[in-house]
């Protein structure tokens, strides 16, 4: 099965219901438009986001927006929630959509930045889109290495039983959290193939790089595929090998050299959320099924570039029930 697929339905359910009170029954087979909406605005080609960046290239990704009738489609979804949430009333969730129409209030504190109902569309816009892809994409790359790595897979599966079992009376999600082998391998998944291939900074000051001069106001792109690939600090950088990630090898390692959610005050601000979603979905699954190479399985898995990084025809793995 193209498990791409499934993880697309899962996470963009998950972001819905956690952050905005959702219900949309998508891994029911309802509103399933809203998936392949999605993928339209975070396929944009890669020309058009490169002419993006010249002086006219705001009118061109709208009017290619426009072409694709993905320009207004989330926006007034967003709108809509949030009528519907203003109807509703107090609710008692602290949730994210709840936490930005608290800062829309006439009551935040005087001097306090208050956010605008266009804002929030933005902000509801882009965490919707970006809590969808990325995290199904993070799975869909996880699981395909453990697919043609059984033996990795095996010995995470030995470790997530040996964790739930002596820690039966413990939440799920505080279980996950401290298995250090899953970290592991999810950041080998994240070094192989990063959500983002590259990150943008604009530098705020003149600044001399060994004779370099870079002005201020100089756009400055991190190149996050790179350095996770760069042999330099690597070895072997095309294996899957989650043990990278183990001391000593990790202590030896520049911090900056493993960027899957940026870093510094502007890196990924759902990072602890999508961690979270990931280990709890992946420790759920690995207790109950396996992952095995199947015919239509890429050895290497074809990748195409867009807004993110993901799977140019999907993850396709044999998946079978555990009988433990």
């Amino acid at each position: 099965m193209n498990i791409l697929e499934l993880f697309n339905q899962l996470t963009l359910e998950v972001i819905l219901t956690t952050a905005f009170a959702v219900d949309a029954n998508i891994q029911m087979g309802e509103n399933t438009e809203m998936i392949e909406k999605a993928k339209g605005v975070l396929r944009t080609p890669q020309i058009i986001r490169l002419l993006a960046r010249l002086p006219f290239g705001n009118s061109l990704l709208k009017l290619f927006e426009h072409v694709q009738g993905n320009q207004n489609y989330f926006p007034e979804i967003a709108k809509q929630i949030i009528k519907s949430r203003r109807q509703q009333g107090p609710t008692g969730r602290k949730d994210l959509l709840q936490l930005m129409m608290n800062a829309n209030d006439e009551t935040t504190e005087e001097q306090a930045s208050r956010l605008t109902d266009d804002e929030i569309v933005a902000q509801c816009v882009v965490f919707l889109l970006a809590g969808f892809e990325t995290s199904s994409n993070t799975l869909s790359f996880t699981l395909y290495y453990l697919a043609v790595n059984p033996d990795v897979q095996e010995k995470l599966r030995a470790e997530i039983n040996d964790a739930i079992e002596s820690n039966a009376k413990k939440p799920l999600n505080e279980v996950a959290q401290h298995i250090e082998y899953l970290d592991c391998v999810i950041k080998e998944a994240q070094r192989l193939c990063p959500t983002l291939a590259q990150v943008n900074r604009e530098c705020s000051e003149d600044y001399d790089l060994n004779g370099i001069n870079i002005p201020a106001g100089t756009e400055i792109l991190i190149p996050i595929y790179f350095l996770h690939h760069d042999p330099d600090a690597w070895t072997d950088p095309e294996k899957f090998d989650p043990e990278r990630f183990q001391s000593p090898r990790k202590d030896a390692r520049h911090a900056l050299q493993f960027l899957p959610f940026g870093a510094g005050p502007r890196n990924c601000i759902g990072m602890r959320f999508a961690l979270m979603e990931i280990k709890i979905a992946l420790v759920k699954i690995l207790t109950k099924f396996r992952f095995e190479k199947s015919p239509e399985t890429q050895v290497p898995l074809a990748i195409q570039p867009g807004f993110t990084l993901s799977a140019k025809d999907g993850v396709h793995v044999s998946v079978s029930r555990v009988y433990e």
